[in-house]
């Protein structure tokens, strides 16, 4: 199994509906989390020569992560199906 890397972004809704859809797709990949992640905020883009700038709505900062095993990257994006918010997903390649 490969571990892949699960990014939420944009923006989240904050209702009841959406809490709701996001606890039923949680649940229907729980066998597949390796690592259930923590939300992010509070974000910074630091430049390689060190410029720091605050990372603002408008640029669809990373809400949260997740870390998920699944054969291959189309199975890794299949466990997305029903997930309320939109998923950057990156194959975590082993060092």
């Amino acid at each position: 199994m490969k571990k892949f890397v699960l990014l939420a972004h944009g923006e989240m809704e904050r209702t009841p509906e959406f809490q709701q859809a996001h606890r039923a797709w949680w649940s229907s990949i729980r066998d597949h989390v390796v690592d259930s992640g923590n939300p992010l905020f509070n974000g910074r883009n630091v430049t390689r020569d060190r410029e720091v700038s605050e990372l603002t709505a408008d640029q669809s900062p990373v809400l949260g992560y997740s870390i998920v095993e699944a054969e291959s990257i189309e199975e890794a994006v299949a466990l997305l199906a029903g997930c309320p918010m939109d998923t950057w997903v990156y194959e975590a390649m082993p060092m």
